[in-house]
């Protein structure tokens, strides 16, 4: 789900930048002076954003904390074919045209390369973190192995934080905000930096501290659902060893705590309420589920990285990157969706990562540029679930459904008595990769690229399944075998088994451009993206206990021509790119059929073509304007590799709207006293569905019912905005989705397993203010 919270401000603040079908740098310039420029470095060096041979986003940090972006939910609004779903800050999506990465399972690979200082946060529960004081965010779109590791199957957003320097620069900025729901957002935040000793150390603080009341109202009573809580803290330190050798090293924590998410089941009624998708819902644990414990999330991301940067002659440089990071996150929820004590559930998850990468960088005089080296990954995770149903009121209703294929709404009160199961996986992965790329300028317009990226993995997956006792009520009258189990796929005996293996593969990139002109460049790639091997753990043919599968690696062959071109002296801009993707071992998740468990399973053959338009335009010195439009078709193929037919031949892949627009115009009016602004904007996205089975009846056992789907929608917003002459204070009053449209954020879930499908509501409309104060601007 796209939020466009963003773009209603997007036109009337400082420059930002974008690249190739993206947004371009606006500021309030006069008639004849040209787009600021952006400097970017996906490609490991310093570049024009405009001059770089793919297709890349950049949003300058002065920009984002501008417009008070602090979410990639709300960055998404600004990148067309990117896309994020904010489920909650433990259980995010990210989707670069089309494809998703958002498994949280310990031993499933990402797709989507989320980087922070050059380190990989790429694992779903610990890759979403505030964007706060940043120096700029890009976002790379198709495959970007070669320049972003093994999880940029099909795209990287590459987040590059503020560093310590020796400028004295002082900012806070409160804001406040009320929604049609009752629900109120308040945030402090601010930053503070500056010499320590001059020229030499220099230090930097960077803080966040925010909450959104919960949107949904809770009908039991007390607080609702759908809300947020997040304090986030950097401390950066630079030291200047000599005139060539630079050090940054640079803390983050962050801890965000949540009420339950608003899991609402669409066929049993609340009470006062009804199985409306965006009403009131009443949720709760029950039965002294894990001591007590309440609906709700609490998450700990900590990070260290260390950047060692060598300038060694005219040519040659050196950067060295360390990096570890940590996260621990515990999430209760109702899992059915209603008010019965049929299912609650947790997800425990950790990780724990320590990276280190080495790079020699060469830069012949503008002819010949080239970097490579290594990069050392060596991770820990674990996801733990426990679950629970009542014995009077959710075991029979399960019962039923295992018998028949359909629970009826219980009618008895529950026993307070729980009958319980759980299961947890864990992964350990070292990887060392290879890698290097080259650039050969063969003429003032010409340029030829190429790089390979080499990745061996040693992997370790284990798993256990098991029930803590009998189900029946009462003491039990036979031994228990916790091999014996009614929701998730067990484990001989209940025990923890094993699988390792170690996989090696390629992944590359070549790209021709041309210079026609100063103001029209023209380019075209072919490189493919790999998303390694996995062990899994599942009942294949639906035996009784799991057994191990290694699902072979998912590759993708991308096909992509695009330019930019400027007219009017740089006045308007026009960037554009089509592309075509072959897919081969696409890997999926599912929830097993009668399970509260996913399957991981090789969904075989894909394809996906489309194309991407942005136009920015500044006509008038006080009029800005943009339109852009994405196209993704993206679905699987009706046979896979070996000529056999597809179970989700011709299924949309999940989360992936065939068309996204998005439109705005701001005009500003300059005073003595300072310059007004009033910006309103539009944006849509077409239909999409929340899993790749397309909601079919015919693959799902218990649901004959397609109806977990968003519907096209579309988002009205505004803003207003005041900026003090001397750009020392900014007001600035903003409406997001002003129609209050009625959307949703996602749909199917655990419930979808035992037919009781959940939808979770997206957020109403919310009216604001911030205000900020800054030294110097």
């Amino acid at each position: 789900m796209m939020s466009s919270a963003s773009i209603s401000t997007a036109l009337h603040k400082n420059a930002y930048g974008c690249g190739t079908a993206a947004l371009l740098a606006i500021t309030a310039l006069p008639l004849q002076a040209q787009i600021e420029e952006v400097v970017v470095t996906a490609q490991k060096r310093e570049q024009s954003l405009q001059d770089v041979p793919i297709n890349i986003n950049a949003m300058s940090g002065d920009r984002l904390a501008e417009l008070n972006i602090q979410q990639f939910d709300e960055l998404a609004g600004f990148i067309p074919g990117l896309e994020v779903q904010e489920q909650s800050a433990n259980n995010p999506a990210f989707v670069i045209r089309g494809i998703t990465s958002d498994s949280g399972e310990s031993h499933i690979e990402p797709r989507i390369a989320v980087f922070q200082d050059g380190v990989s946060s790429s694992r779903s529960r610990g890759s979403f973190f505030e964007l706060h004081d940043l120096e700029r965010v890009e976002v790379v779109k198709g495959p970007q192995s070669t320049l972003f590791g093994r999880a940029a199957l099909i795209g990287a957003i590459n987040v590059i934080q503020r560093k310590a320097d020796y400028e004295p620069e002082a900012q806070i900025q409160l804001g406040y905000g009320e929604s049609v729901r009752n629900s109120r957002y308040r945030e402090v935040s601010g930053h503070l930096g500056g010499a320590l000793i001059d020229e030499r150390l220099a230090a930097r603080i960077a803080w966040v501290d925010k909450g959104r009341d919960p949107y949904v109202e809770n009908l039991l009573g007390g607080e609702g659902y759908n809300g947020a809580e997040v304090r986030a803290y950097r401390l950066s330190l630079r030291a200047d060893l000599m005139d060539t050798l630079g050090l940054d090293l640079i803390a983050n924590h962050q801890r965000d705590t949540a009420p339950g998410t608003a899991f609402k089941n669409n066929r049993f009624a609340p009470p006062g309420g009804d199985t409306g998708h965006f009403s009131g819902t009443a949720l709760a644990s029950f039965g002294g589920y894990r001591n007590g414990a309440e609906l709700g999330l609490v998450r700990e991301l900590d990070s260290l990285t260390g950047i060692l940067e060598w300038d060694i002659n005219d040519h040659w440089s050196f950067t060295s990157i360390s990096g570890w990071r940590e996260f621990e996150a515990d999430e209760v929820f109702d899992g059915d969706g209603s008010h019965f004590d049929i299912l609650v559930a947790s997800e425990l998850a950790r990780g724990e990562q320590f990276s280190q990468e080495i790079r020699f960088n060469y830069d012949g005089d503008g002819q010949i540029s080239a970097f490579f080296g290594a990069n050392y990954l060596a991770e820990e995770g674990e996801q733990y679930v426990p679950l629970a149903t009542d014995k009077g009121q959710g075991l029979p209703f399960f019962l039923e459904f295992l018998a028949t294929g359909r629970g009826s709404e219980p009618g008895n009160p529950p026993a307070g008595e729980l009958y319980e199961e759980e299961f947890a996986n864990r992964s350990d992965t070292k990887s060392l990769d290879l890698f290097g790329d080259i650039t050969w300028r063969v003429s003032e317009q010409l340029e030829l690229t190429a790089g390979m990226r080499w990745t061996r993995d040693d992997k370790k997956t284990s798993y256990y399944g098991r029930s803590l006792g009998s189900p029946l009520p009462g003491p039990a009258l036979i031994p228990h075998d916790p091999g014996n189990t009614l929701f998730i796929a067990a484990s001989p005996g209940g025990e923890l088994v094993s699988a390792s293996d170690n996989f090696a593969g390629w992944s590359w990139r070549t790209v021709a451009s041309y210079q026609f002109s100063a103001d029209l460049n023209l380019w075209a790639s072919y490189s493919r993206g790999r998303r390694p091997e996995v062990i899994a753990f599942n009942t294949p043919g639906g035996e009784e206990f799991v057994k191990a599968e290694t699902l072979d690696a998912e590759e993708v062959d991308s096909y992509e021509v695009g330019g930019f071109y400027a007219l009017m002296d740089n006045r308007i801009n026009i960037s554009a790119s089509v592309y075509y993707y072959e897919y081969s071992n696409f890997q999926t998740t599912l929830f097993a059929p009668g399970a509260a468990a996913v399957v991981v399973l090789n969904a075989g053959s894909a394809t996906a073509h489309g194309l991407e338009l942005f136009i920015d335009a500044e006509p008038l010195e006080n009029l800005r304007a943009f339109f852009s439009y994405g196209y993704n078709y993206g679905r699987f193929d009706s046979r896979d590799d070996s000529g056999n037919q597809q179970q989700f031949a011709g299924h949309k892949f999940r989360l992936s709207p065939d068309h996204s627009a998005a439109i705005g115009v701001t005009l500003s009016f300059p005073t003595e006293a300072g310059r007004f602004s009033i910006t309103p904007s539009y944006s849509y996205k077409s239909a999409i569905f929340f899993d790749d089975d397309n909601d079919r009846p015919n693959l799902q056992a218990f649901d004959d019912t397609q109806d977990e789907a968003q519907p096209g929608y579309g988002i009205w917003d505004l803003s207003l905005r005041y900026e003090s002459k001397a750009g020392h204070y900014v007001v600035e009053l903003y409406g997001k989705n002003l129609a209050d449209k009625d959307y949703l954020l996602d749909a199917g879930n655990t419930g979808d397993s035992f037919g009781l499908p959940t939808f979770i509501a997206g957020p109403d409309r919310l009216v604001g203010v911030a205000l900020t104060a800054r030294y110097p601007r």
